[in-house]
């Protein structure tokens, strides 16, 4: 439980995993629910664990990876960031980014958006 809980990535000797973390309680009643019947469907599992739970926010888009994941061990994930459309005093708008999606280095990301910008 706590790996998924916690997540990890690492590298090994010709192997490499990354298991995004997910939510404490969302893990306690899949243990529970896996305990009470080990022939649960995915889609029995994934009503009590729907998927990762970022620490940094983020949308992730389609639960077919996620599906893929609880099914095979593998899948893909695609998580954007949220963002937000405001208007400034001075009548102009401005993109509020309010989540990253997971693992994105936030120093990374604004130098490329300078670059972008220029």
């Amino acid at each position: 439980p706590n790996l998924l809980v916690n997540g990890t990535t690492g590298i090994a000797v010709g192997m490499a995993t990354n298991i995004p973390p997910h939510n404490l309680n969302e893990v306690i009643a899949a243990i529970e629910l896996l305990m009470e019947n080990p022939e649960v469907t995915t889609n029995e599992l994934m009503e009590v664990l729907p998927g990762p739970d970022f620490p940094t926010g983020g949308l992730v888009m389609g639960k077919s990876g996620i599906r893929r994941a609880y099914e095979t061990g593998n899948g893909s994930i695609t998580v954007r960031g949220k963002v937000e459309v405001t208007e400034m005093p001075n009548g102009k708008e401005r993109i509020l980014v309010t989540e990253l999606p997971y693992m994105v280095n936030k120093a990374k990301l604004i130098e490329r958006i300078s670059e972008l910008h220029r």
